[in-house]
C-alpha cells in the first residue's frame, strides 16, 4: 500500500508538473522573476510570523490538559514541514506527534489525535469561507458542488465525532462492537487509538476551550491570506483579498492530493487551475500566474524548511525506526516504515 501511494503521487505530481508547464514560456518567466517587487516578499514576514504564533498557541490548546511549552511545539512544528517536505504522504506529521512524545510525558497517539484535530479545525474553516466565497466567483459548476460535497462531510464526520465524544459510554461500545471480527491485538490498537481521539475531540465540550480554538483558527488563516496577496503583487499581479482567499484554500487542501514530496506539480497546477481569466484579465497570462505559483511555492515552503532542518540537526534526528511507545501505539499504518528517530 505504500508504494502503490508512492507511485500514485508520482504520476500525479507528473501529471500535474505536464499540465503547470503547458504553454509557459520561460524567457517572459525570467523576466518576471528579474522584475520582482522584493519589498512585496519582504512584507510576507509579519503574517508568516503571526501565522506560525498562532499555530503553536493553539496546538497548545489542543494537547489540553498537558503542559507543553511553546517553544517546544514551534520545534517540532518545524521539523514537520521538512519532513512533509522530504517524505510521502504526510509522513511529516507523525514525525512531528514523535518528536514532541519523545521529550514530554505524553503519548504518541495523543499529540497525533491533537494533530488530526488540529486538521479538521483547519478544513472546516476552510470550507465555512469557501461557501461564503462561492457565491462571488465565476467558477465551474462542477468545482463549487464538490467543495460542498467534499465540506459537508468533513463538517459530518466532525459532529458524529463530538456527539461521539458527548455520548462517552455508548460510542466506546459501538466501537467495540465493530472490531469484535478483528483479532484482538489489532482491538487493543484500535481501540487505543479511537480512545485518544475522543479524548482529544472531547476537549472542544468545553465551552471556555472552544471558543479559544475558533477565535485562534479563523483569524489564523485570514492573515494567511495576506502571504498569498502579498506574493501576487511581488511578481505585479492584482488579486485582491477574495481572490487570495479563494487561491489558500485550493493550493491547502490541493496539498492533501498523493504526489512527490513538497508537492511539485501540484502545488503550481492546483493555483493554475483556479485563477482563470474569467476572474481577472491579468491572470489570461500564464507566464505571470506560472510565476506567481513558483513564488509562493517557494516562498511558502523554503523558510520552514530550513527552519525544519536547523531544528532536526540541533536534535540530532535522523531517518531511523521509531522507538516502540509504552502506550498503545497507532495503527500501522499511522506509523510509517521510515520515520524520524534519535540517534544513537
Amino acid at each position: 500500500m505504500k508504494y502503490l501511494k508512492i507511485f500514485a503521487g508520482l504520476i500525479i505530481s507528473g501529471v500535474s508538473l505536464w499540465y503547470s508547464l503547458q504553454g509557459i514560456r520561460f524567457d517572459k518567466v525570467g523576466e518576471a522573476l528579474g522584475s520582482l517587487n522584493w519589498w512585496w516578499i519582504v512584507l510576507t514576514t509579519f503574517p508568516f510570523i503571526f501565522v506560525i504564533w498562532i499555530k503553536i498557541w493553539r496546538w497548545q490548546y489542543l494537547l489540553h490538559p498537558d503542559k507543553v511549552s511553546l517553544h517546544r511545539l514551534y520545534s517540532s512544528l518545524m521539523i514537520s514541514y521538512l519532513w512533509n517536505t522530504v517524505l510521502p504522504a504526510r509522513l511529516g506529521e507523525v514525525v512531528r506527534a514523535y518528536a514532541v512524545a519523545r521529550t514530554e510525558k505524553i503519548g504518541t497517539v495523543k499529540v497525533f489525535s491533537s494533530i488530526l484535530l488540529e486538521k479538521i479545525l483547519d478544513i472546516i474553516t476552510m470550507f465555512v469561507f469557501l461557501v461564503l466565497l462561492l457565491p462571488f466567483l465565476t467558477i465551474d459548476d462542477a468545482l463549487k458542488t464538490g467543495a460542498i460535497i467534499f465540506g459537508s462531510l468533513m463538517i459530518t464526520a466532525f459532529v458524529v465525532c463530538l456527539v461521539m465524544a458527548w455520548r462517552r459510554r455508548e460510542a466506546e461500545a459501538v466501537i467495540k462492537f465493530f472490531l469484535k471480527p478483528l483479532p484482538q491485538k489489532w482491538q487493543v490498537k484500535l481501540f487505543g487509538f479511537a480512545v485518544e481521539i475522543l479524548d482529544t475531540v472531547g476537549i472542544l465540550l468545553n465551552p471556555r476551550i472552544s471558543l479559544i480554538l475558533w477565535a485562534q483558527t479563523l483569524p489564523l488563516w485570514v492573515v494567511n491570506v495576506f502571504i498569498y496577496t502579498f506574493v501576487a503583487y511581488a511578481v505585479g499581479l492584482p488579486m485582491p483579498f477574495e481572490v487570495g482567499l479563494m487561491v489558500m484554500i485550493a493550493s491547502n487542501l490541493g496539498m492533501a492530493v498523493p504526489s512527490t514530496p513538497g508537492y511539485i506539480g501540484t502545488f503550481e497546477a492546483v493555483i493554475i487551475a483556479v485563477m482563470p481569466a474569467t476572474l481577472n484579465a491579468a491572470y489570461g497570462n500564464r507566464d505571470l500566474v506560472f510565476t506567481y505559483a513558483l513564488m509562493e511555492h517557494v516562498v511558502g515552503f523554503l523558510p520552514v524548511v530550513l527552519l525544519g532542518a536547523y531544528y532536526t540537526w540541533r536534535e540530532g534526528l535522523s531517518l531511523g525506526k521509531v522507538e516502540k511507545p509504552t502506550e498503545t501505539p497507532a495503527p500501522a499504518e499511522l506509523t510509517p516504515v521510515a520515520v524520524v528517530a534519535e540517534k544513537k
